[in-house]
This record gives structure tokens, sequence and C-alpha cells, in this order.
């Protein structure tokens, strides 16, 4: 089996070559394994100047089916031990066929516009990148190799949006802290966390306006993931505690909450549903589709994760379904040991997501969940790639759909590399080894 009939690099880094043989050799000590021949990595990261190191989130993709995102370290090792971080773009090739191009757009230095990034960046209609460090800050397009880079607001107090910044047509960002707000939780001794909002200036500095403080009451605390309704420029989020409590989560089992903008720059809050905890608690993730439908991610029982979703009514009532279990016990008919970290929509209410996965035992996964012909069958679970037993790196960081109808995402590399940035076609026919569950 050629090497690349299995995994095509576009520019693999040297210390790599060992790692990629031994996959080859366990693949063929395993008895002719058969792999889905639709997975390319697209850039190997290697760190040192000009390449990154450790990419912590997801790519974004520009209408031209430009990904651009963040890594760690790498980049300016001159005033960072290991880099400072970077943002880069990997560029689609001139021809079908052709290699990705991979280019460094801007390198942190350290100093006043701080160092690794962690979280995913976002992309405006005039094609700028907004992200988060130690400052909000926008990268504009340059003639020259790096982009123009502007702080926008200093965070100063430490409250650093947790998720990525959101953006509405007006070209305020929004995001959700669990460092801020109220000192409520926990006994006292955690903030509850709250909803920024970020107004751009004309001149100077951009505003930040705190939309909500979480009480950890029935209102809920820790929010953990916000989506934007373009058209009403309603925020609607995930809080994993507070609402109701049980056994299972007796700080509150978590709520959905709407936020709604309200005459004389208020905004209005309001709780849409609160978990029961019976079964799921503690959502940290959430999606919204165009009918007002919600889906996300939580906890279920004491050991497992759910893909859930939450019908909308024409009463505004919104009902729970599980749409698949992740055990957390030795089961041999669901994945179990380590929980999914992203989830994606993609077309006709199919839904991606990413399991990352231990930098020790498991690689991680990417899954698809599949709706049903009718409005009440059952969804069909697939994992359409294992990195433990295909390769060729580990720990995903979450997916985004290209227009191409493929899947373009960043691997970690935990331990044993600097992780890369690959595209994986759909649909796959890789099949779940039936004995990779636990470890």
């Amino acid at each position: 089996m050629a090497i690349q009939n299995v995994i095509t690099h576009v520019r693999p880094a040297g210390f790599r070559s060992s790692l990629v043989i031994g996959f080859i050799a366990i693949i063929l000590a395993c008895g002719g394994l058969s792999l889905a021949q639709n997975l390319t990595v697209l850039y190997q990261f290697g760190g040192g100047p000009g390449d990154g190191y450790n990419p912590f989130s997801p790519v974004v993709i520009d209408q031209n089916g430009v990904l651009y995102g963040t890594t760690f370290y790498g980049g300016n090792s001159r005033d960072c031990p290991v880099g400072c971080g970077e943002v880069y773009q990997v560029s689609p090739p001139a021809q079908k066929g052709g290699q990705w191009n991979y280019s460094a757009i801007y390198e942190f230095t350290g100093g006043n516009d701080g160092c690794c990034v962690y979280s995913a960046l976002t992309l405006d209609s005039q094609g700028r990148l907004y992200g988060v460090n130690n400052s909000l800050f926008r990268l504009t397009p340059n003639t020259h190799t790096f982009w123009k880079y502007k702080d926008l607001y200093d965070v100063t107090n430490g409250v650093y949006p947790n998720t990525p910044l959101l953006i509405d047509s007006a070209g305020a960002l929004y995001g959700v802290s669990t460092n801020g707000g109220l000192q409520n939780c926990g006994g006292g001794a955690y903030f509850c966390g709250e909803v920024l909002q970020f107004v751009p200036s004309p001149k100077g500095p951009w505003t930040e306006n705190v939309l909500y403080q979480f009480t950890g009451g029935a209102d809920g605390a820790y929010p953990a993931s916000i989506v934007l309704d373009s058209n009403t420029g309603t925020l609607y989020g995930v809080a994993s505690a507070g609402g109701t409590t049980s056994p299972n989560c007796n700080q509150g089992c978590g709520t959905v909450f709407k936020l709604q903008p309200a005459q004389g720059g208020t905004w209005t809050y309001s709780v849409l549903y609160r978990f029961p905890g019976v079964h799921s608690h503690g959502p940290y993730a959430l999606l919204r589709d165009s009918s007002a439908n919600f889906y996300g991610l939580a906890i279920r029982g004491r050991y497992a994760t759910e893909v859930f979703k939450l019908t909308a009514h024409k009463n505004g009532a919104l009902t729970e379904r599980l749409l698949h279990r992740f055990s957390g016990q030795n089961l041999p008919s669901e994945y179990c040991g380590y929980i999914p970290s992203s989830l994606t929509l993609g077309a006709n209410g199919t839904l991606y997501g990413a399991i990352f996965g231990d930098i020790d035992l498991y690689w991680g996964a990417l899954f698809q969940l599949t709706p049903p012909a009718g409005s009440k069958g059952p969804w069909t679970y697939t994992t359409i790639w294992d990195f433990n037993e295909s390769g060729p790196d580990l720990n995903p960081n979450g997916v985004a759909l290209g227009a191409d109808g493929a899947l373009y995402g960043t691997l970690n590399g935990g331990d044993s590399d600097g992780g890369s940035v690959f595209q994986l076609q759909l649909p796959s026919q890789a099949p779940w080894p039936p004995t990779d569950f636990c470890y």
C-alpha cells in the first residue's frame, strides 16, 4: 500500500516520517485493514518562524474556500521559548488536485499583541479576521507578507471571552465568559459568568458592554455556548449549571437562554428550557437551525454524554429528544471514555462532530448523525474517521463544512508533533472498529 493512497501530505515535517511509517506497519499487521481514501492532510505544522505549532481550534472558511486558523505555539521564538503563536491561511489549489498553499499571515510577538491564541477566528463580510487572547484584535488583508494587526479592546480585568466571537450586521462582537460576573456560584468561590458585547468605535478602543450576569439560580450559571440569529440580532445560549437541581447536578442542571435586544440599548433575558437532570444536564454546546430547533451536547446520567435536540413548538415550548448516547462505561454498542467536544450543522439537518480523545490512549474520531426520513425515526450514528485506527495524527479540534461539501479541520498533535490541517471528503465509509470502544 502506497502512503500517498492513504494520506496525502502537502508539506510534511521531516520528523513525521517514522510516525507515518509506523502507522502503515500497524495497518498491515492488522490484516489489511481497508481505509477510505478520502482524508487529506493539507498542511503539517513544524514550528519555528513562519510556521505554527499545536492548533487548539478549528478553521473558518471564506467564500473562496480559503481556510484560516490559529496556533497556540510556533512562529516568533525570539520572545517566546516555543513561539508566540500565529494566524495562518491555507489556500486551495488553482487547479483541482494541486497542492494547497500555506502561509503565516500574522505572528504574535508576546508584547502588546500577546500570544497563544486558543479560540477560533471570526470572519466578517469584508474578509477581516477577529480573535481574542489578552485583547480583542482584528487582522486586515495587507499587500505585505503579514496582515495588518489592530488592537480593538484590551482585557484588563481578566474577563476573557471563552467562546469564539460572534459578529452581527453592525459589526459588534459577542462572547461569553465564565471568569467574570457575580461571585455567587460554587459556594461563592466561583464567578457565575456573563454575556459580553464589544461595540465598534470610530476612534479609539471599542466599548465593552455586559449584556447579562448569571446569578447561579433559576437563570443558569457558567455559560458555555451562544449562537446569533442574524435576522433579529437575538442571542441564544446554554448555561452548564443553574436552573433545576437534582441528585445528578446539585448546582443546577443547566438552561437554554435567550437574550433579545430591546429599545434604548437594553437586552431582555429569558430562560427557554431547563434541563431536568433525570437524564440530561450540563449542556456545553449549542446549534440552532432555520426552523428554530436547537441541537447540542450535554452530560447524560452519571458517566455518559449525549447529542440532544430541542424541537421548537408554536407556543414557544421546547421538547427534548435524545439523538445519540455516548456511554461512559464499557458497552459493546456505544463509544465510551471520551466525550464529543464539538458539533457542526450540515446540509439537510445532518450533524457532524469531533471527539478530541486523549494523547496517550485514544486519538479521537469524527462522527456523523443523520436524521431519519420521517420525523419520528431514529437518527443514524456513523463514525466517519477514527484517528486511532487510520491516523494520520491525533486530537481533532472540530470541523467546518466547506461549500464543496467536504469537512475541514485541525488536529492538535498532542505530545507527538505540531498538528495538522486536514480535509475529509464525504461520504465516508470508514466503519467503527469493533474492538476499539474503550481502553
